[in-house]
């Protein structure tokens, strides 16, 4: 028996071997749908523990940047 090997261009199988790949293909799907979501449930169980106040730095938070030149070490010099 003459074993086929698949070639990425369905175009040139039959519709039957089509419709078995498709049917295939929707089972890995499915299978790999389940592990993202163990995955994604597993990042969201990690990032609620880490949750608390100090815990996360969020660098879009209004008004707690440094207001001053910051790493220089000096006063900014547009003081009005």
């Amino acid at each position: 028996m003459a074993e086929n090997t698949c070639t990425g261009e369905c175009i040139k199988c039959s519709f039957q071997q089509q419709i078995y790949c498709a049917a295939q293909h929707g089972h890995a799907v499915m299978n790999n749908q389940r592990t993202i979501i163990a995955r994604l449930e597993r990042i969201e169980n990690a990032l609620s523990v880490m949750s608390g106040p100090a815990l996360l730095i969020n660098p879009l938070e209004e008004r707690k940047a440094q207001q001053e030149a910051g790493a220089e070490n000096r006063a900014s010099e547009n003081k009005s």
